[in-house]
């Protein structure tokens, strides 16, 4: 079991504590920004237009790290992600080293007990070849990369969250 799947990085009080702030954070955010915001993935296009709208570069968005404008876009893209495509929540009960190449931040990505033992094994042996993974997404980091890849788009993460799905739904569901 790797680090992200243990019950640990599912349950514990850095990332509740997190995604306890931003919930309570959410109300007014949206108000702030023009309210009604659905969770639906259409919604990801008009996060990403606020986002560019209020930063020029990836020197000002990485600046602003940690501000409640991007935590709580970092939290509604995630919470996008769950009610969509059934991911989950995962960090790191421990705060990264100040001088870590990464944040630390809340992840999205599936539980491995919710697949079947068979994906579990076809997905382990193209993993070991480094033909696909499980998707897992950095909310934050993908806010702060539509600066930094001229092409990145917030929709990008559901395609691929969505490409996961119709992966499992070829698989043959009868092999064990």
């Amino acid at each position: 079991m790797d680090e992200i799947d243990s019950p640990e990085w599912a349950d514990n009080p850095r990332l509740a504590g997190w995604l306890a702030a931003q919930r309570r954070a959410f109300p007014a955010w949206a108000d702030e920004n023009d309210g009604d915001w659905d969770f639906t993935p259409a919604s990801l296009d008009r996060l990403e237009a606020l986002i560019r709208s209020r930063f020029a570069d990836w020197e000002a968005v990485h600046g602003a790290a940690g501000t409640p404008l991007l935590t709580v876009a970092a939290w509604y893209l995630g919470e996008t992600l769950i009610r969509r495509c059934g991911v989950m929540w995962r960090c790191s009960p421990v705060p990264p080293p100040p001088d870590a190449p990464a944040g630390g931040d809340p992840l999205v990505t599936y539980a491995r007990d919710s697949l079947t033992e068979y994906e579990l094994d076809v997905l382990d042996d193209l993993d070991e070849r480094l033909e696909y993974s499980m998707p897992l997404l950095d909310p934050a980091g993908a806010i702060r990369s539509l600066f930094a890849a001229p092409d990145s788009r917030l929709a990008n993460a559901v395609d691929r969250f969505d490409r996961f799905q119709e992966w499992r739904r070829s698989l043959p569901d009868d092999i064990y």
